[in-house]
């Protein structure tokens, strides 16, 4: 790792300046440097490589921030990760369940468990919701606009009612009728209590089932982006950290150079191409000249959710047996909760003590960001000691919060209408593209992410692979099929 962002005077290649050190621009980096046609650049603002996918460290205990796993069907991504990683990979089993009103639930929903927990006058109205929901779209089909619409397309109104309404709005903050229906169809679409069903019931060849395990690093996710940059640096790549981009240079349709700041200090790095993963609506506020206005516009309206995570250490070998824990209850401001040590020992260094990590979904300035990091502690501590009874409060040990901003992107109803003024005016930039999750303003998981990487370093490399075709599978992305 350099401490300034140069590119060296003597290499001739092209240069290759990437924006952001998360999985997608350190991949994109890694792969460009292994071809050894490119001088490449990974400059990161953060002093740590991952973005939201990174490990934070406290007193020896690891923490990922909200908890990344890695499942993807793509079994050329799985061989790259295991030739990245190789024996630092674990097989961690998936166990995640909702906390409801004092009651759990299997996530995804299992039937027999599910109905039992319900009772059967609330299991009877579901299945008939669900099943007059079907008959209705059948005889009258309804146009789905919203993330209501397709909730209650998908599952029925009773099941939207218990276990997507509050939880949603709780994610986004506001109500489910003014959120896109996008997000359903990207994150659960295909999934339905038929799939838990046929998952319960029938163990056959071609019924779908859900992933019940999934590959971890033993150190923490963000060793993705830690072993990624080592490769980047072991290839004669530049790995700065510290660093954030103050501006992009444009002449003559194409990036000239990129303004670089740290602190009180400047630098204006010339490039050949570059690659953004930044927040896309801040990186059109960048240019210079100007980006027109309807497009700055259209930029100014795209938004993204913030995230706190609150991490504490515990005085208990084990809080739960849960991989995550998601909290629907209206009056816990919490929304998920994670147990590092269930995903892998070594992310604590005693065994008779645990860690937890709580995340509080936010945008800045509202009342959860405002919270002091002591009050955020005592609320957390609280809550898990009388709410939801896993814990003694004398168990709580310490803990500290971490702020991260701009999470995930926001699908309000007119999302797509501002993206389609910003994205085709950011592809007549000649020398630019714009990849991962924040980058394409897509709620892309990891492997997608790291998908768009690669793509974007091939497209470089001669080939031509469109980053917004990822993460389109019409199929909900942790149902498997039995071969």
């Amino acid at each position: 790792m350099t401490d300034y962002p140069v590119f060296p005077a003597i290499d001739k290649r092209p240069s290759v300046l990437i924006l952001g050190g998360g999985p997608a621009g350190l991949t994109a980096g890694y792969e460009l440097a292994r071809s050894g046609r490119y001088s490449v650049m990974v400059i990161e603002k953060q002093k740590a490589w991952g973005g939201l996918a990174r490990t934070l460290t406290h007193r020896g205990y690891r923490f990922d921030i909200g908890g990344h796993r890695w499942f993807t069907k793509n079994e050329s991504l799985n061989k790259f990760l295991k030739s990245l990683l190789g024996d630092e990979l674990r097989n961690t089993r998936r166990v995640s369940r909702i906390y409801l009103e004092g009651k759990f639930y299997d996530y995804p929903l299992k039937l027999g468990p599910a109905l039992m927990t319900m009772g059967p006058v609330t299991a009877a109205k579901a299945g008939l919701d669900y099943l007059l929901t079907h008959v209705m779209e059948r005889v009258s089909p309804r146009p789905v606009i919203s993330m209501e619409d397709a909730y209650r397309k998908q599952f029925g109104n009773t099941l939207y009612r218990m276990f997507f309404k509050q939880y949603s709005e709780k994610v986004w903050g506001i109500d489910c009728s003014e959120a896109s229906a996008d997000w359903v169809d990207q994150r659960v679409k295909g999934m339905s209590i038929v799939t838990a069903v046929l998952d319960a019931l029938i163990k056959s060849r071609t019924v779908a089932s859900l992933i019940d395990e999934f590959v971890y690093p033993r150190k923490g996710i963000g060793r993705i982006s830690e072993r990624l940059a080592e490769e980047i640096e072991s290839m004669g790549g530049i790995t700065c950290q510290g660093w954030e981009a103050a501006g992009i240079n444009t002449e003559e349709g194409r990036v000239k150079s990129v303004t670089a700041r740290r602190e009180n200090e400047e630098y204006e790095i010339p490039v050949d191409y570059l690659l953004s993963t930044i927040p896309l609506n801040e990186f059109c506020m960048m240019f210079d000249p100007p980006l027109p206005g309807g497009v700055l516009n259209s930029a100014g309206l795209l938004r993204f959710r913030d995230l706190i995570t609150v991490n504490l250490v515990l005085s208990r070998p084990k809080m739960t047996d849960d991989t995550w824990i998601y909290i629907h209850d209206k009056d816990i401001l919490l929304g998920r909760l994670h147990e590092p040590k269930n995903w892998s020992p070594e992310m604590v260094p005693d065994p008779y003590r645990t860690s937890v990590v709580a995340e509080y979904f936010c945008s800045r300035g509202d009342e959860i960001w405002r919270l002091s990091d002591q009050m955020l502690v005592d609320i957390t501590s609280r809550d898990l000691a009388t709410r939801m009874q896993f814990i003694n409060l004398n168990q709580v040990e310490g803990g500290f919060v971490a702020r991260h901003p701009n999470a995930y992107p926001f699908y309000d109803l007119d999302y797509r209408k501002n993206l389609g003024i910003v994205r085709p005016a950011l592809k007549e930039i000649s020398n630019l593209q714009v990849l991962g999750r924040s980058g394409l303003f897509r709620y892309n998981n990891m492997d997608h992410s790291i998908e768009t990487g690669l793509l974007a370093a091939r497209n470089l490399l001669g080939e031509k692979h469109d980053l917004d075709a990822v993460n389109m599978d019409a199929e909900y992305h942790e149902i498997i099929r039995r071969k």
